[in-house]
């Protein structure tokens, strides 16, 4: 198996060809391949966790397209008995709506050359890795300094009446240390925020936050600019999420967002609506990246 890193230029694909196929006839000589597993390897020290969440994979046949195929299925590949290269793309779901899948080009493609025999079926396992170009603004596991990377809002503040964050039990974490904010008492709001402000594009559509989280209620994700501090430029609503789970969020609109500053805090807000719950959120593996 060989690893390229795939060109800038080349376009992300609507999730409409989804449905598109082709209909293969007896005289084609094919077999099936599962990608199994499928996994991420990362250089830990300076792009964070392995962790990830690809749906789909989309596939290219000796570089043309032939279709989109959510992971563990059957994918087939017609050989005309002669020896094939593969293309396989990593598809995730953009700010975690199924409607919205996309390949996520912070992954290099996976290239197989291969001869398979006609008519059999193999499992093999995709690893994707990080392209070179992407660059990592922010990375937080909280294993080491779990409290350095967060501020929370005063408590006099209009968006947080909640004092403080914890380094969540073993039973609740992620993998190593996780963080833990919850409403409590008398309480409504809560927010954190990462302690300093980071460059990011403006205009781009590649600035993402990768994040492990589980949570008893929604929280909203979002951006604060230095050129207006004051103002919360949300990206997305996670909802409520009961077992860890991982997601990709788009900050591009909100990072765009006049007046556009040069530096930008991510948040994370809950509020709570029903005065018998105690709310809980928690967090993990943050990434801020873009190209």
């Amino acid at each position: 198996m060989k690893l390229y890193f795939l060109p800038a230029v080349i376009l992300l694909i609507n999730v409409f060809l989804l449905s598109s196929c082709k209909k293969y006839t007896a005289s084609d000589a094919a077999f099936f391949i599962r990608a199994n597993p499928v996994s991420v390897k990362t250089n830990t020290l300076t792009q964070g966790s392995g962790s990830s969440k690809i749906t789909d994979l989309f596939l290219y046949v000796n570089g043309q397209f032939q279709g989109v195929y959510p992971v563990g299925n059957l994918m087939p590949i017609i050989t005309k008995n002669q020896k094939v290269t593969i293309n396989a793309f990593a598809g995730i779901k953009n700010n975690g709506i199924s409607s919205t899948r996309i390949s996520w080009t912070f992954y290099n493609y996976i290239t197989l050359d291969t001869l398979v025999e006609s008519g059999k079926s193999v499992d093999y396992p995709f690893t994707f890795s990080y392209a070179p170009g992407v660059i990592f603004e922010w990375i937080e596991d909280f294993d080491s300094q779990a409290h350095s990377a967060f501020t929370i809002r005063p408590s006099s503040s209009t968006y947080s009446d909640t004092k403080s964050f914890k380094i969540a039990q073993p039973a609740d974490c992620f993998k190593g240390k996780s963080i833990e904010m919850d409403i409590t008492g008398d309480s409504s709001r809560a927010q954190l925020e990462s302690n300093i402000g980071y460059p990011l594009p403006i205009g781009s559509s590649d600035v993402y936050l990768e994040l492990n989280y589980k949570c008893t209620i929604p929280f909203s994700v979002g951006v604060i600019a230095d050129s207006d501090p004051a103002t919360l430029r949300p990206a997305i609503v996670v909802n409520a999420q009961p077992n860890w789970n991982k997601i990709y969020i788009q900050l591009s609109s909100a990072v765009s967002q006049a007046p556009t500053g040069v530096n930008y805090k991510i948040y994370f807000a809950m509020l709570k609506t029903d005065p018998n719950t105690y709310p809980k959120m928690f967090l993990d593996n943050i990434k801020l990246i873009h190209f």
